[in-house]
């Protein structure tokens, strides 16, 4: 079935108890429009059917409603958001929530901006490696709500992600079905970071295992985190 109309993306978002309005639905199509575009000079996504888009971007950044809706964030950061995701569709559903999208590559940034600008979004763009933009003052424990989907081990998004968040801020980090917790070492990561045991949310999304991992943090990260990345990938937590 092809998402093309307002009457099939509000509903596909529905069955999800994600709502959706005419405003956002629009906003959602320019997004799509302006990716598949840009597809033909970068590569922002190995997805690029517009009806594929639909589900395995929007539908699944959108996924993290429920829990932006309840934590009830003043700010959000996208850790390593490359096309946008999921910071872009939170934004769009959440147009008063301050949204930062971080990444390391510039030119995928670029391409973020002109999205933000043609949906007449709030969100910002930040340039940098998430290991070194951390360690400043005017980012360390500066966000409510932090989450990726990135393609990174659990173990090195933790230690990315959770020196850029609050005391009592939140961490999710989405898996696919190959989800494996011993590989990941979210649970173990968390422990050293001093970070609540994680919460694994097993979900199905369209037929297929998705799996939410969050993590709260109730203490600060120590000091030494996070490491130097080529650490970090040697010696996991």
């Amino acid at each position: 079935m092809g998402w093309n109309d307002f009457a099939s993306c509000k509903a596909l978002f529905e069955r999800y108890q994600i709502p959706m309005t005419q405003i956002q639905y629009e906003q959602f199509c320019e997004f799509q429009r302006l990716m598949t575009a840009e597809s033909e000079r970068q590569n922002v996504s190995a997805v690029n059917d517009p009806d594929e888009i639909w589900v395995r971007h929007f539908l699944d950044s959108a996924y993290l409603y429920h829990h932006v809706r309840k934590t009830q964030p003043h700010s959000f950061l996208d850790l390593g958001t490359g096309g946008g995701f999921p910071g872009i569709p939170i934004s769009i559903l959440f147009p008063d929530l301050s949204v930062t999208l971080l990444d390391s590559e510039e030119r995928k940034l670029e391409y973020c901006t002109k999205v933000i600008w043609a949906l007449g979004l709030q969100t910002q763009c930040l340039c940098g490696r998430a290991e070194e933009l951390s360690k400043s003052p005017q980012y360390r424990e500066q966000f409510d709500f932090a989450a990726s989907r990135a393609v990174a081990n659990g173990s090195m998004l933790c230690e990315l992600a959770l020196p850029f968040l609050k005391i009592g801020g939140t961490f999710a980090a989405f898996k696919g079905s190959g989800y494996d917790p011993k590989i990941e070492r979210f649970f173990e990561a968390s422990a050293a970071l001093e970070a609540d045991e994680p919460i694994v949310e097993d979900y199905r999304l369209e037929g297929v295992d998705k799996h939410l991992i969050l993590i709260s943090k109730s203490r600060s990260t120590p000091l030494q985190y996070p490491r130097r990345y080529a650490k970090m990938k040697r010696s996991p937590l």
